[in-house]
């Protein structure tokens, strides 16, 4: 047991990751290696609400797998995608989502699933570049309604090898704000991140108890618990010399790095 709690508070990031700064998050990044993961998400047990008290508007969540794919010569960052699940506006619920970086004139880098996911319901996110160069599949399994595949999608992502040997995996939890909740303190529109998470304070915004486990990273060896050995870095955002000035961002890690409980909550 490797049990640690850390919050935006007492949190101080490396140098090496800019990770999801544009609203309350925690990132935990992988080693290169790897060509697939997967982690169960208790989207049942959430607790939520993301719909501001003043004016009705809307904030979004994320819970997601991503990937970085690097150069294989010169191990420069080229690209990444995020995918899993995203409760986006006022839907009523999740539902997949993929989000890539760079792709093709002809194609759109924001897709959205139309398909509504059960709130009572724990869903497995499966990422996948093992079967195809430059191809990546994400899998929503419902794990309450007996393993069974309730989503998926294929879409080309540039520049990755089916081997794992220039992607590195990544998870990632976040509130993220639309443009029109996106002000100062003094409501002028802002990109200012501490002023946007202060504007929307005591809103009653959160989702507090994601229980994330299972965790798993792939390549042609086998299959890995995402243990500490397999983390490359963590990203904790806002972090302690940022303006934000209470709790909002709280990690419980349970087991580094497969099992992990967030609240995101910009109440104080």
């Amino acid at each position: 047991m490797n049990s640690s709690k850390s919050t935006n508070l007492t949190w101080t990031n490396t140098s090496t990751k800019v990770g999801d700064n544009d609203g309350p998050a925690y990132v935990a990044y992988s080693n290169i290696g790897y060509n697939k993961a997967s982690e169960v998400v208790a989207v049942s047990k959430i607790k939520s609400n993301l719909v501001r008290k003043s004016d009705k508007k809307t904030v979004n969540a994320y819970l997601f797998l991503g990937i970085d794919i690097y150069d294989s010569d010169t191990k420069k960052w080229k690209n990444c995608a995020d995918a899993g699940l995203g409760y986006i506006g006022s839907t009523g619920g999740f539902h997949a989502f993929v989000n890539r970086f760079i792709v093709d004139e002809n194609e759109i880098s924001w897709w959205e699933s139309p398909v509504e996911l059960d709130s009572t319901h724990d869903f497995k996110i499966i990422l996948d570049t093992s079967k195809k160069d430059e191809q990546l599949v994400l899998t929503i399994v419902d794990v309450t309604d007996g393993n069974k595949t309730v989503d998926s999608k294929e879409f080309s992502l540039k520049y990755t090898k089916t081997d794992g040997s220039n992607t590195a995996y990544y998870q990632d939890y976040a509130i993220d704000f639309p443009d029109d909740v996106c002000k100062d303190t003094n409501n002028n529109d802002s990109k200012d991140w501490d002023q946007v998470v202060l504007y929307n304070t005591n809103q009653d915004l959160y989702m507090r108890n994601i229980q994330i486990t299972d965790v798993y990273l792939y390549n042609a060896s086998g299959s890995y618990l995402w243990t500490e050995e397999y983390t490359e870095d963590r990203f904790l955002w806002p972090y302690k010399t940022r303006a934000v000035d209470y709790v909002c961002t709280t990690v419980n890690v349970t087991k580094k790095d497969y099992e992990t409980t967030i609240d995101l909550d910009m109440n104080h």
